[in-house]
């Protein structure tokens, strides 16, 4: 029922925002599709926990959301106010047969999910031996750019090429 699944959101994005959070990452979003059957076909689940979730994340985090694992069409139609999702799998920093993988499919994704939401490319390192195509590619992705560097472990002159001097990005 779409007040229980308000209310769950209301409550977990509430507390969120007393310990300082200001957006979220929502994943696995297409499991209410698959789930929902018993409860009222997957469409119609899917539909009211999407829009239940904006409603929250726009009353407590000022619609500061990724929609994450979102590509059935159940989710992608019932978005109102998502602003951004991904677009492909996790970025795998060990895995060297992953990057190109991981670029070319967020790109095609793109093109469809564009029209939609801001594709999310995932994070990168920002140190890595494909740190340069990684910037590349989000750098003419129009997506966020963000890394998942650990603490002091950063490229800067990398980093520094991919904003302007106020730290906005461009938009492709």
């Amino acid at each position: 029922d779409r007040q229980k699944a308000l209310h769950f959101y209301q409550n977990l994005h509430g507390y969120l925002t007393t310990c300082g959070i200001d957006g979220v990452k929502v994943d696995v979003q297409a499991a209410a599709t698959t789930l929902g059957k018993s409860l009222g076909g997957g469409a119609s689940i899917t539909r009211k926990m999407v829009h239940s979730m904006e409603k929250s994340v726009s009353r407590n985090l000022n619609n500061n959301v990724i929609g994450c694992m979102a590509h059935p069409t159940e989710n992608l139609y019932s978005f109102q106010s998502t602003p951004i999702a991904r677009s492909s799998d996790d970025f795998y920093p060990n895995d060297d047969k992953a990057h190109q993988q991981h670029i070319v499919t967020n790109a095609f994704n793109s093109l469809f999910l564009g029209e939609i939401v801001i594709p999310d490319w995932d994070c990168f390192h920002s140190k890595h031996p494909y740190a340069e195509l990684h910037s590349v590619a989000r750098a003419v992705g129009g997506c966020p750019v963000y890394t998942s560097d650990r603490v002091g472990n950063h490229d800067f002159g990398l980093l520094r090429k991919l904003v302007l001097p106020d730290g906005t990005i461009y938009r492709a």
